[in-house]
């Protein structure tokens, strides 16, 4: 176990969790304090209720599918999303904790799914590549009738825009507050509504934009205050890649100890964050302003549950944080 103090602060307890070496966990939620599941390679999707330290494996569908996205609602239910061309990209639904998954819907032969979201009432949204001009959603108002939308922003896709599968970040639900961020446009967008909006409000930002560049990970305050995590993936001095958008404004905020694009934002309480990549994964103390690294591993993603969070990446790679505050 590795313990990080920080002046005036409080204590990060980091803790390698043991699970499978042979998969790349990319997807992870964190519906209670002991419970976490986990999404990634091999089709594999784990689950525990004793936070990390014993988990039970399963496997929806054919191990050739990569699951980059995992949404639970609770010990027993949750979504798990794939990704992939061909009728790979596919959302699973379980009500038992795993033991059974169901296929709630498949996409068609060209459209890819790169993450979802989901709200406590059910709704979901799934965030995918637009196609000839057009948006590639899929959304349920249920969480059991999942339909394709396209007429859903104030404004055409721009050509080749989509998104970065890298973390499940690019799409949140968050204090009544859908958010999206797109990539691989000439512009990396913001798309955001409230829940009761009929259409989400494209924004143009700060951040790097292109193929393989944009926005990765996105954390709605309202719909006016939103955090932006991401970068150029050929690039890794490309600037900014961490910003908050208030009031139609956009301020890069201090500049994390990591190398390379950023794939992941998790917010904790008082706009404290944990930002992850390739080359590990790092704490914000907001009342600090400063940041401390946590892992130089290959870390793809985060989730905080209170006083909690977990890091999941490359070779099974998994740790939980605790915080003594």
């Amino acid at each position: 176990m590795l313990a990080v103090t920080m002046a005036m602060a409080a204590t990060i307890n980091v803790a390698a969790l043991e699970t499978k070496t042979d998969v790349h966990w990319i997807g992870v939620s964190a519906p209670t304090t002991n419970v976490v599941w986990l999404s990634g390679s091999n089709a594999t999707i784990a689950r525990s209720l004793d936070a990390g330290e014993t988990w039970d494996f399963s496997q929806p569908a054919s191990a050739t599918l990569q699951f980059r996205d995992i949404e639970a609602l609770d010990a027993n239910h949750a979504y798990a999303l794939s990704i992939g061309e061909n009728g790979d990209s596919r959302i699973y639904y379980t009500s038992n904790g795993g033991r059974d998954w169901q296929l709630r819907f498949r996409a068609g032969s060209n459209q890819f799914l790169n993450c979802i979201a989901t709200a406590s009432s059910n709704e979901a949204w799934v965030y995918g590549d637009s196609k000839e001009s057009r948006w590639e959603m899929v959304r349920s108002a249920d969480g059991r009738n999942w339909l394709s939308a396209s007429n859903v922003v104030d404004s055409q896709p721009l050509p080749d825009e989509g998104g970065l599968a890298a973390s499940g970040g690019c799409v949140r639900y968050n204090n009544k507050v859908w958010a999206i961020g797109t990539a691989n446009g000439h512009t990396a967008r913001l798309l955001v509504k409230r829940n009761f909006g009929i259409r989400f409000k494209a924004i143009d930002t700060p951040l790097p934009a292109g193929p393989g560049a944009g926005i990765a990970s996105v954390w709605p305050f309202s719909e006016t205050h939103v955090l932006l995590a991401g970068g150029d993936l050929s690039n890794a001095a490309a600037r900014p890649r961490l910003v908050e958008y208030k009031d139609d404004t956009f301020t890069p905020l201090a500049e994390p100890p990591l190398e390379g694009a950023l794939y992941s934002l998790t917010v904790r309480a008082n706009q404290d964050m944990i930002v992850s990549n390739p080359a590990g994964a790092a704490y914000f103390h907001a009342s600090e302003q400063r940041w401390q690294s946590l892992s130089d591993a290959n870390v793809w993603n985060s989730a905080c549950i209170q006083n909690r969070c977990y890091l999941v990446g490359k070779e099974g790679y998994v740790a939980r944080i605790s915080f003594d505050e």
